[in-house]
């Protein structure tokens, strides 16, 4: 192909038949979707029809890279992305994650690997020289995480080069929200993936190779744009000061301090033990700091419990979502716990923010009597309980007790319970730790996200929050329509890349445009960049369309809607659904769909999405 930034061949791995087909990539097709986020798109749109159960083997899994994957740009060149139906929600999913898987996959010589069928026993892939074997996982099938990439790692004979994206026991054992975890500690983690790798019986994908750097179309610009980047990362005071310090953590007093801190099931924003969890709380246990392939801001954080009833436990984190998820919305205050219940979310390989989501939720229900103390094999669910907090991820994890039903998510949980009211999620996918009722742009943003209730989709927060790029009052609705659009759309396109969400906060669109034109030899400017982003969101929008989604869905929780804080910042501010509505009707407006959230054929055409016409 013309375009440099590609190996140019994908592969399409049938497990029932335990065949791999490798296939070419035109270059009309990069012109469309340039990698990532859209080849993932487009593959699953595609390669899907309405209505499929996440967990049959029709359901494909795509885990794709883009063209920036392994190259010197920092905060590009380690991610890459999984999609597929998910079966927590039953929309569309994708899940980016860092580490060295991505720069990893490129360089055996793949830009991306599509997924179908089911094993007829346990399996995983071994991807190396530009080759897939299918490799027989019977004796690693009921290992947990870590086991599992020893024993991976082991069995292919090269440790030093080989990065294994696997599932553990709670992704066997099909709980909806399992997720995939990539070398030791980073994760795919939202919306099931790991679950649908489990109902393929497929326990991992391994790669080996050594990292080799694309040759860009014009080395000595791109050498330009990668040395400026740097610059700008190392001058932002979040990326070249924050985040290297104190990691994500660093963000639980922001979010407290704003009333937006979920806590008690969501029932109010401000946690009166945020400082027993916040960053200066987790100094003591940081052991050494780490960074994904490539990235310059190195904000991973390891930590270790040298002493006492956790003693041993070492993590990778936790992160700010897992210790708000965790922490605050369970009301646990004790930071040994929460990293002690963030390792055995990983050991048994569980999304943190959906599980201490569904554990407060189930919390709330204990409160008030919808399940009872039979169910929960003797466990008092009660907040602030860091023995109901461990043995609920426990029960969940091997679907035990009420844990059988909680690992079908709070949607499902709550249906069951006759809870609904009680329940926090968008579409089924639980909120991450950022309470819309303080940042009414984020309001919109979970509302309309393709996957559900997420914050990475679009970025008014960080303007409502923190001043970045601008600050705005983050308690009025007026023009977040405009912002929520513009950012969705210049972060589709990041994800193209793949970029790090951390890396966009000193970049404007036109940065990673002219990375990507130095790279590739495509000629694309700020608007064709974001031209890109709006022609994915409209490909997802049209994957939910196919799946029932209209404006009904486009909507929040009703204890986020109807019920203010009594306390904090936020205390007595709402996003109402009147308020809501407005902003749809705005949003719709901005991106040429109709009054219900439908992209109309005129839309589609303009944007080249001749796939989505059949809507």
């Amino acid at each position: 192909m013309k375009y440099k930034g590609y190996n140019g061949r994908f592969c399409v791995v049938d497990l029932a038949k335990g065949k791999c087909e490798f296939k070419e990539i035109t270059d009309g097709f990069v012109e469309l979707y340039v990698g990532g986020k859209g080849f993932a798109a487009y593959e699953l749109y595609t390669r899907t029809t309405k209505g499929i159960d996440p967990l049959s083997p029709e359901n494909p899994i795509i885990i794709a890279t883009g063209p920036l994957t392994a190259t010197t740009a920092p905060t590009f060149g380690a991610k890459s992305i999984f999609a597929c139906k998910s079966p927590l929600t039953g929309i569309y999913l994708d899940s980016v994650v860092g580490g060295f898987f991505g720069a990893r996959l490129k360089s055996s010589g793949l830009d991306y690997l599509v997924i179908t069928g089911k094993s007829e026993k346990p399996c995983y892939l071994w991807i190396h020289d530009g080759e897939v074997e299918i490799r027989d996982a019977s004796s690693i099938w009921g290992k947990t995480t870590s086991e599992t990439d020893e024993l991976v790692k082991s069995d292919v004979g090269d440790k030093a080069n080989t990065s294994v994206a696997k599932i553990g026991p709670a992704g066997e054992r099909l709980v909806r929200f399992a997720c995939i975890t990539v070398d030791v500690g980073r994760q795919a983690a939202r919306g099931g993936v790991g679950a649908v790798f489990g109902s393929k019986n497929l326990k991992a994908v391994a790669v080996t190779s050594r990292i080799k750097p694309p040759e860009p179309a014009d080395p000595s610009r791109f050498k330009e744009l990668c040395d400026g980047l740097r610059e700008k990362l190392k001058a932002h005071p979040v990326t070249g000061q924050v985040l290297p310090a104190l990691g994500t953590p660093s963000l639980v007093d922001v979010s407290n301090g704003h009333g937006a801190l979920p806590t008690m099931n969501w029932n109010e924003g401000v946690f009166e033990g945020a400082e027993k969890i916040n960053a200066d709380s987790l100094k003591k246990y940081v052991v050494s700091s780490g960074a994904c392939f490539g990235c310059t801001i190195g904000c991973i954080k390891y930590t270790e419990i040298k002493e006492g009833k956790y003693a041993g436990t070492r993590l990778e984190g936790p992160e700010y979502e897992s210790i708000g998820a965790l922490g605050a919305n369970c009301c646990v205050d004790d930071i040994e716990v929460v990293i002690y219940a963030n390792k055995l979310c990983d050991e048994y390989g569980m999304d943190t923010i959906t599980t201490g989501n569904v554990v407060a939720f189930a919390m709330e229900c204990f409160e008030k009597g919808l399940i009872k103390p039979e169910d929960t094999k003797g466990l008092e669910l009660k907040f602030s309980s860091p023995e109901a907090l461990i043995g609920l991820i426990e029960l969940i994890a091997k679907r035990e007790g009420v844990g059988d039903l909680l690992a079908n998510g709070s949607r499902a949980a709550a249906k069951a319970l006759g809870a609904e009211d009680l329940a926090v999620h968008v579409k089924g996918l639980e909120p991450p730790a950022w309470d819309p009722r303080g940042s009414w742009g984020q309001a919109l943003t979970y509302a309309i996200s393709d996957r559900g209730a997420c914050h990475l989709s679009a970025a008014v927060l960080p303007m409502e929050i923190f001043g970045i790029p601008k600050l705005i009052d983050r308690f009025t609705i007026e023009g977040k329509a405009g912002y929520v659009k513009e950012t969705e759309d210049y972060i589709a396109a990041h994800e193209t890349l793949i970029g790090c969400e951390f890396g966009r906060f000193p970049l404007p669109p036109d940065d990673p445009a002219q990375l990507l034109s130095a790279m590739t030899g495509l000629k694309v400017d700020t608007a064709g960049f974001l031209k890109i982003g709006e022609r994915i969101i409209n490909l997802t929008r049209s994957f939910n369309v196919r799946e029932g989604v209209t404006r009904k869905d486009d909507t929040l929780p009703k204890k986020i809607a109807t019920r203010p804080h009594s306390k904090g910042p936020s205390a007595g501010k709402l996003v109402t659904y009147d308020m809501l509505n407005k902003m749809l009707d705005e949003y719709y407006k901005l991106r040429g769909w109709s009054a219900d959230g439908i992209p109309t054929k005129e839309k589609l055409k303009e944007l080249s999405l001749d796939v989505a016409l059949t809507l």
